[in-house]
């Protein structure tokens, strides 16, 4: 049952039987009765008055709204930057939201990943900057890029290394930066970094740590967060998934733990319930035992639901594990039959929680995905394994949009024998398939 049905069956459901009662409803606002009159206040209840006053300031997606209607833009541009505004959460960052990838039409071929990149780096050049990134700290980044006259010492330590000013001692930190160089370059195949080109000493690192304190951290903190529309990309059901530190020896489904072989982390899958309200057997009064079997029921059916759910999400991560640990471009070919083999449920309860049309989602440190992401066909490599079309949609992505290749007209053919050249066998007419889902045009248009 989606989630907006379940919550009328939920308040339907107490209100027949007694024997229930609703707890806590995260949708509906409790007014308190001890502010009518003279009443005396805690200081608990004070902080929740002050929270609960209506915020008059600009909104956040009001006020980038209004610079992006300024802009001439293509009715594709201009709706799938709507979308990236609406799909900010109050930080300004899309990490909480729906993945940008996600947001692109599939049935206006021109909304392409080429387009998406545009509309984010445009909004991220908004007031205020650094807006539309995934995070805070890639939010810094980019304000440091946008800015121009940041050392590339400054740019490696905002680009995932921020930790190493902890603590912001310049000694510490230039340590730090020749371990993790040391390091790098014992890898086979390491590439030169930029930073190498650079002098790593006090004085760089003290100057770069000056720069860091200038940005601003928090660039959304000026305004308020606009809901009205951007409920449209908020999930009724999210499941998160979180890298725990600690190998495990094995899966342990039932706590929604999820082993990593040769990892010092496992991952943690949790159930968020969102908008559906608390419930609980009612302890004032002794009801007859058909009610009270009723309600007893009604809550065991409820959990079996959230158990099932989070069993679904512990096979997907499972059967994931490489997007999991590394991210987009790394799907493995996944059936909904394989997880209702794997899981020993009927494959219509995996079709209803991973069906394209609803509003279960998994929240993971990429972005938050619709379930039906993580299903994918798959199709044959030169050493017989599969390879997701999700895979292989990335690659040719990648290669269209490779520094070399800017400019040249390569056609399905062509992108087929690259392609092959990577272990991936696959005929053209699959080639233009993949490639018009992915909103490109043909080599003559392009």
């Amino acid at each position: 049952m989606p989630t907006k049905d379940l919550r009328s069956e939920i308040y339907r459901v107490v209100n027949e039987n007694p024997a229930l009662e609703i707890v806590r409803d995260p949708n509906t606002r409790q007014q308190s009765a001890e502010w009518e009159g003279e009443a005396q206040f805690k200081s608990q209840d004070y902080q929740a008055l002050l929270e609960s006053r209506e915020d008059n300031r600009e909104t956040l997606q009001q006020h980038l709204m209004h610079q992006l209607n300024s802009m001439r833009l293509t009715p594709n541009e201009y709706d799938l930057s709507q979308k990236l505004i609406y799909n900010l959460d109050k930080t300004g960052c899309y990490g909480s939201m729906r993945a940008p990838e996600t947001l692109l039409d599939k049935t206006r071929p021109l909304q392409s990943r080429a387009m998406l990149e545009q509309c984010i780096s445009r909004i991220q050049n908004m007031d205020p900057i650094g807006t539309c990134c995934r995070t805070l700290e890639e939010s810094l980044f980019v304000q440091a890029k946008i800015a121009g006259d940041a050392a590339p010492v400054t740019l490696f330590l905002l680009d995932g290394h921020l930790d190493f000013l902890n603590p912001p001692e310049p000694e510490k930190v230039v340590k730090k930066i020749k371990d993790f160089l040391s390091e790098w370059h014992s890898k086979k195949f390491a590439q030169k970094l930029p930073v190498e080109d650079e002098a790593i000493n006090i004085q760089t690192i003290t100057e770069a740590i000056h720069y860091i304190l200038r940005l601003n951290p928090h660039p959304a903190s000026e305004y308020s967060w606009e809901t009205s529309l951007a409920e449209t990309a908020l999930p009724d059901i999210v499941l998160t998934v979180t890298k725990e530190s600690g190998l495990i020896p094995a899966d342990d489904f039932s706590h929604g733990k999820i082993a990593v072989p040769k990892k010092d982390f496992h991952f943690q899958v949790k159930y968020a319930s969102g908008v559906l309200p608390e419930i609980r057997l009612n302890q004032t009064v002794n009801y007859d035992k058909q009610t009270l079997d009723a309600a007893k029921q009604f809550l065991n059916n409820i959990q079996f639901r959230q158990n099932t759910i989070v069993l679904q999400g512990c096979a997907i991560v499972k059967n994931q594990l490489d997007f999991f640990e590394k991210g987009p471009g790394n799907i493995a070919p996944l059936t909904r039959k394989s997880i209702a083999d794997f899981l020993g449920i009927h494959l219509s309860t995996v079709s209803r929680m991973t069906a394209r049309k609803n509003s279960k989602y998994i929240q993971t440190e990429f972005g938050l995905f619709p379930t039906s992401y993580f299903f994918s066909s798959g199709v044959t490599a030169e050493d017989n394994s599969l390879i997701s079309a999700e895979a292989v949609k990335s690659k040719i992505s990648e290669i269209l949009s490779a520094p070399e290749n800017q400019g040249k007209k390569i056609s399905d053919n062509a992108l087929a024998n690259l392609l092959l050249e990577e272990g991936i066998k696959i005929a053209r007419r699959t080639v233009a398939k993949y490639r018009t889902q992915l909103g490109l045009q043909n080599s003559f248009r392009r």
